[in-house]
């Protein structure tokens, strides 16, 4: 059975085509042809997620997983704009979202019609195409309707960005038929790959050999498996170092350095001088350290390099960029590395760096070893250094990702992702538990008690896996405020940038049927974590309560240690 909607027929038929076979589906009326066509379509995997906004972020966890795009649908009006924020993270963090919204037909838009908005183009600059379709069923209103539907679909999965497909119905919603009334035609986009092997790298690779101070810095990026290999052999060259983030997906080695702000968050400009690459390299986006990016602004590299397809977006956050490819950085990598790139002159660049890194580790394993306090700081190293291997990791904004940022206990098999495409708190519940439906292996996301309320929309749906694991770390608020505020404020003020609370999610578990503990010790928590991750009837939820320590006080002490 299908919709006897030629427009939803043939859009099945292009989604199949380019193997996107993932539908999140709203309930709504509007929307009713792409309910019926899609549920009863053997080929689609069909969710059904009552909150769009929850929808969204459930999608993007998906695609991020698979890194191809799935398609999200809603019904018309208001329901539309609750996509926005998981709109505004995909089109940052570089995931492909197909949005598939319902409207009313464009003629009684403006008229007073109930659930009506200005649907068209209404994600504007956050979607890489937005297309309005027709209801026009002749000929040419067909051919029109699927050559826009094969361009936007196409846009999405070359340049992994959301595209909107914004859809009039009229009514009769609801009509079936058993036969497919359409053939639409499929256009392809063939992405060119080889520009990199045109490029003149001749001046670049003279001045790469010439210096003895070279920086690779790592942002959100999602590895290849290519990337990764020539990244470890550029990290035994004494002239390079490669700093990353937790956000750099797979790139671990043992000559990477993975603690940013551990190393430098003390460090004065002066102090910078010693350690400052002449050359600076950069993959990825929207690095979390704020350190590095105030040390590089302030006294920058005589080069900076950038490599990323960022869609004619120049990268130049540290104010001194001096040459850009937007080119695939594996294949840009891969060139410019078998060309002699290694043969440079004598440098100890990285053997200082090492030196550092020996230094503030001593430190930070003598402060967590003297610290006693039940705080963020001493829980989340515990936490980090027990989970299991293969684990999939989501980390929540903002605290939890830049306590991570400080600890070295990753393991390689462990894959971490955050939401810092935008950074911001609302859909960190809901994106792990889309990556937790789509993956076999554990799923675990470490979460703030801000980020989990204000997602906790999230635990409503059929589809959470028994094996899905969530730490709960409850300050009591937005602890994390009174760290990076610049100056002391009144209690007054500090309220509304703090929020604290009293809430603990045991009454949400209760409601969603999942295991729930609470932990406010370490005698406690060594107990539940050794066990927290074995087979269960029902996704588990650990909460740990850490409102009674001066949690800003004793991560402000622990950073004036490692000076």
């Amino acid at each position: 059975m299908y919709s006897d909607k030629k427009i939803v027929q043939s859009l099945g038929v292009i989604l199949k085509a380019k193997s996107i076979f993932n539908i999140i589906i709203s309930p709504g009326s509007r929307n009713a042809p792409i309910i019926i066509h899609f549920t009863q379509h053997k080929d689609f995997k069909t969710y059904s997620i009552v909150d769009e906004r929850c929808a969204g972020f459930f999608a993007l966890g998906i695609a991020q997983q698979i890194r191809k795009p799935v398609v999200v649908s809603c019904t018309s009006g208001s329901s539309v704009v609750n996509y926005y924020p998981a709109v505004t993270e995909a089109f940052f963090q570089n995931i492909p979202l197909v949005l598939v919204t319902a409207d009313r037909p464009k003629e009684i838009i403006d008229i007073f019609e109930g659930q009506s908005i200005y649907q068209e183009n209404i994600f504007q600059k956050h979607v890489e195409a937005s297309v309005q379709l027709t209801e026009d069923e002749s000929k040419s209103g067909i051919w029109y309707n699927d050559r826009l539907m094969n361009e936007s679909i196409n846009k999405c999965i070359i340049k992994n960005k959301p595209i909107h497909i914004n859809i009039p119905f009229s009514e009769p919603l609801y009509g079936t038929t058993n036969h497919l009334q359409v053939k639409p035609k499929i256009i392809k986009t063939i992405p060119v790959k080889n520009y990199v092997e045109i490029c003149d790298y001749k001046k670049e690779q003279y001045v790469w050999k010439k210096y003895g101070k070279k920086m690779i810095l790592l942002g959100l990026y999602y590895t290849e498996k290519n990337t990764e290999k020539i990244l470890r052999k550029l990290s035994l060259d004494p002239s390079v170092v490669i700093f990353t983030e937790k956000t750099s997906s797979h790139a671990y080695g043992k000559n990477f350095f993975s603690c940013i702000d551990q190393l430098i968050f003390n460090m004065n400009l002066k102090e910078w001088i010693n350690f400052k690459p002449h050359i600076l390299l950069t993959i990825g986006i929207n690095i979390i350290s704020k350190k590095i990016k105030i040390l590089l602004r302030k006294s920058p590299p005589i080069y900076h390099w950038h490599i990323g397809e960022h869609n004619g977006k120049y990268p130049d956050t540290y104010y001194k960029l001096t040459t850009y490819w937007p080119i695939n950085p594996g294949l840009f990598l891969k060139i410019f590395y078998y060309n002699n790139i290694t043969s440079v002159p004598y440098s100890d660049y990285k053997k200082k760096w090492e030196k550092l890194r020996k230094e503030k580790m001593k430190k930070h394993k003598f402060f967590l070893k003297k610290e006693k306090s039940f705080s963020d700081l001493n829980v989340l190293f515990f936490v980090f250094k027990s989970i299991p291997n293969h684990t999939i990791l989501q980390l929540g904004n903002s605290m939890i990702i830049r306590y991570y940022q400080l600890f070295n206990e990753k393991k390689y098999s462990i894959k971490s992702y955050c939401n810092r495409g935008t950074s911001g708190i609302d859909g960190s519940v809901s994106t792990a538990i889309g990556s937790a439906t789509i993956r076999k292996k554990i799923v675990t996301l470490i979460v703030g008690d801000l980020s989990f309320f204000y997602d906790s929309n999230a635990l409503w749906n059929n589809y959470i896996p028994k094996n899905f694991r969530i730490i709960l770390i409850n300050n009591g608020g937005g602890n994390i405020f009174k760290f990076i505020s610049e100056k002391k404020l009144p209690e007054k003020i500090f309220h509304f940038f703090e929020t604290k609370h009293i809430f603990s999610a045991e009454k949400i578990c209760e409601m969603y049927h999942w295991k729930y503990e609470e932990i406010s010790d370490f005698y406690t928590l060594k107990n539940s974590l050794s066990c927290f991750w074995k087979k269960s009837n029902q996704p588990c939820l650990l909460e740990i309560n850490t409102k009674t320590s001066n949690n800003d006080k004793i991560l402000k002490k622990y950073l004036s240690y490692l000076s």
